[in-house]
């Protein structure tokens, strides 16, 4: 369940508001905002404060008109597009001696924005942490920084980081609003602290009366990997109540019952999908005919692969052809099964569907079949290969070949498992016998 991905984050800072008495008279009364937007705040209105419970006093703010006409102008050319330009713009504020530390941390704050627009994460977190780090911004201001670095760090997988600055933003600030909780929740998630990750997200959730679907998918995904499988499918189930036709979901519960070990649960969800036309692709269809085939259902496991093949959606690849004949043996269809695991052999990287379709080959006593497809399966390389030689010896006796029987037999006794019934073969072979199946 580690696929979850974060996906790229917008800058949330807000309007961003100059509203020092320098500034307030350039240009108009006209104030920069984050990504061009413009604040109309004219000089007498008084600027709503987001953050009645911070802990932080706020700044003396200060600016000389002059900066405050480039920050401004800044602000035009991020509205344009124009990034090469601002930066540069930037960097004259930043080197201005009479740049005080307010100017400087808004300087910094929107070339942090810059930064990032031009997908230098690292640059827009260095950026915004040393404005932050002045202390000059208006709480409104530097809390917002705060939220967007923690939300920066996340995406760049500063995972640790981005739990302290969401800590120290919450505690400064005195907003506990959801969605903070929940930066804090995704990054535990993110750094395998799963039990962390539940608690924190459990109580996101609670602090809103709409929790986004992504707080939930990472709330089910910790319960998976905490192994806690009800916790899980209790959270996927309501989702799905809500969607009964989303697939994903659908995928999730499957996989939720799976682990569960609830495999009839996971069948009869499946199913149930298939009759509303929802199994579609590749994986669907091998999907639901491994859970056929856990269920003891291997016959309509084949039937649906079959269909699947027919449609075109089944590609004809070795996983595929090895699961058919996987379910046609389980069917007891040993023909069909034997003709699957041909059609997997030569797309195999080894012997293994070869040594399945010639055990079966033995039980139908095509001995010289057998005998070329487990010959194949040596030559190729096949897990049980004590196994293999000694089906290997048994086409060879029924053949008439006792030389090359007895020499499988006794390349057999070398493997442990297969010591004891070799030896009692090559007694048999080299008497003039074969040994006989217990009744």
């Amino acid at each position: 369940m580690q696929g979850l991905t974060v996906k790229k984050l917008v800058l949330c800072l807000g309007a961003v508001s100059l509203l020092a008495a320098g500034v307030a008279s350039a240009q108009g009364n006209r104030v920069p905002g984050s990504r061009g937007e413009q604040s109309k705040s004219s000089k007498t209105e008084k600027t709503e404060n987001n953050y009645p419970h911070a802990t932080r006093i706020e700044p003396k703010t200060n600016m000389p008109d002059a900066v405050g006409k480039k920050l401004n102008k800044v602000n035009d050319l991020i509205a344009d597009g124009d990034q090469d330009k601002a930066l540069a713009l930037l960097e004259e504020v930043l080197g201005d001696k009479k740049a005080t530390p307010y100017s400087n941390a808004f300087a910094l704050y929107l070339r942090s924005n810059v930064k990032w627009e031009k997908e230098d994460g690292a640059g827009a977190i260095a950026d915004l942490k040393q404005s932050i780090e002045l202390n000059a911004l208006p709480n409104n201001n530097q809390f917002a920084a705060m939220y967007t670095l923690a939300q920066f760090q996340l995406q760049e997988e500063k995972y640790a980081d981005s739990i302290k600055t969401i800590d120290d933003y919450m505690t400064q600030s005195g907003d506990k609003k959801a969605e903070a909780i929940a930066i804090k929740g995704n990054a535990y998630y993110r750094t395998e602290k799963f039990q962390e990750a539940v608690d924190t997200m459990k109580q996101a959730i609670a602090a809103t009366d709409k929790p986004q679907d992504s707080w939930n998918q990472i709330l089910m995904a910790s319960y998976f990997e905490l192994n806690q499988y009800d916790e899980a499918g209790r959270i996927v189930e309501a989702q799905l109540a809500k969607n009964p036709n989303d697939k994903k979901l659908i995928q999730q519960l499957a996989s939720v019952y799976i682990n569960g070990d609830k495999p009839d649960k996971a069948l009869a969800l499946m199913t149930d999908a298939k009759s509303k036309g929802l199994i579609t692709t590749a994986d669907d269809y091998k999907l639901l005919a491994q859970l056929y085939g856990q269920a003891e259902k291997p016959k309509e496991g084949a039937a649906l692969l079959e269909e699947g093949f027919a449609k075109g959606v089944v590609p004809q690849t070795y996983d595929m052809y090895k699961l058919l004949g996987d379910s046609y043996a389980l069917a007891e269809d040993e023909t069909k099964a034997i003709d699957a695991y041909g059609k997997a052999s030569p797309l195999a990287k080894d012997g293994e569907a070869d040594f399945l379709r010639g055990q079966l080959m033995i039980n139908a006593q095509r001995w010289a079949d057998a005998k070329t497809a487990l010959t194949q399966a040596l030559q190729r390389g096949v897990k049980r290969q004590g196994a293999a030689y000694v089906l290997l010896g048994n086409a060879e006796n029924e053949l008439g070949n006792k030389p090359a029987a007895i020499a499988a037999m006794e390349k057999a006794r070398g493997y442990e498992e297969t010591r004891q019934m070799s030896e009692t073969w090559l007694k048999m072979i080299k008497g003039g016998g074969v040994p006989q199946k217990k009744k």
